[in-house]
């Protein structure tokens, strides 16, 4: 007996041990900006890699801009274009971003030790991404965005 009588433990320890599906995504090529093809078919990857595909997504997807989209999915690191923010408080900034726009997925578990530099063009943020299937580092890149 629950010292909660109005809660339902069954219910509860069903829904913990609930475990997520495997993650899949369709392998895609973001340097020319367009899905994979293997013997000229879309095809889908795994783990951590699809993983790496719906973070570069969800970085690239302007939060609220696309009616597509739930109001949780993408960032708002397009707001740091132009800021006139710059130093330790643009780094805080764009990492919060990044935070925020990745820690809604269930699959994430933690981000940690950013490593954020100018590059001639943007902002190049290192991290690392903890996820159900272990640890990955991703490595993304910004236009526009100084520090």
């Amino acid at each position: 007996m629950s010292v909660f009588p109005f809660i339902d433990l069954d219910v509860l320890q069903q829904e913990e041990s609930t475990e997520l599906p495997l993650f899949r995504e369709y392998a895609y090529d973001f340097e020319n900006n367009r899905l994979l093809l293997k013997n000229g078919q879309t095809y889908l990857v795994e783990g951590n890699e699809a993983l790496r595909i719906w973070i570069y997504k969800a970085l690239a997807t302007e939060r609220f801009r696309y009616t597509a989209y739930d109001s949780d999915f993408g960032s708002e690191i397009d707001s740091l274009i132009g800021s006139p923010l710059h130093g330790d408080i643009a780094k805080s900034e764009l990492k919060r971003f990044i935070v925020e726009a990745l820690m809604v997925n269930p699959y994430i578990e933690e981000l940690g030790n950013f490593q954020i530099s100018q590059t001639g063009s943007g902002v190049r943020a290192e991290f690392d991404c903890t996820t159900i299937y272990g640890p990955d580092k991703i490595s993304w890149e910004v236009k526009g965005v100084k520090v």
